[in-house]
């Protein structure tokens, strides 16, 4: 898939009162924008979860991680961008990092496992989501995304 420019979804937005606690910050808030990120994600690609609800696969989260580097909190202006790599035969990553004023401040990623929506049993990574996905070594900055299966 070389030479095929991999999709990123970029957003930016500000912290709002609802998604900070007493400290000013709740890590759960990472987890919801890390979901929007790759919903988001998979719209621009042309599936959005409408079309994924009606033509399959599922595909739940089995994994997820956040490490945070630097302090995010009320009022900052946060520049997010998905990307998805780590492709396996029937599992893939979304990866989910989080700028503020140019310097990484959270990185996250989920694993997701492709399914059968109705029997739940493992499905092979649709093709479509292998040509919007940044493939091993395509990226520097997602080289270290090891398939998951």
């Amino acid at each position: 898939m070389l030479g095929v420019p991999a999709h990123r979804h970029v957003s930016r937005f500000r912290i709002v009162m609802a998604e900070v606690d007493a400290a000013q910050i709740h890590f759960t808030a990472m987890y919801r924008w890390m979901d929007r990120g790759f919903s988001t994600w998979l719209a621009e690609v042309g599936y959005p979860f409408t079309r994924l609800l009606e033509e399959g696969p599922g595909v739940p989260i089995v994994e997820s991680r956040a490490r945070f580097l630097e302090r995010v909190q009320l009022d900052d202006e946060v520049e997010l961008t998905t990307t998805v790599g780590g492709i396996g035969r029937t599992s893939f990553r979304s990866r989910h990092r989080f700028h503020r004023d140019g310097k990484l401040a959270v990185d996250g990623e989920l694993v997701h496992v492709c399914v059968n929506r109705e029997t739940r049993t493992p499905l092979v990574v649709p093709d479509w989501i292998r040509r919007a996905a940044v493939a091993r070594g395509e990226d520097p900055a997602d080289a270290d995304l090891p398939a998951v299966d």
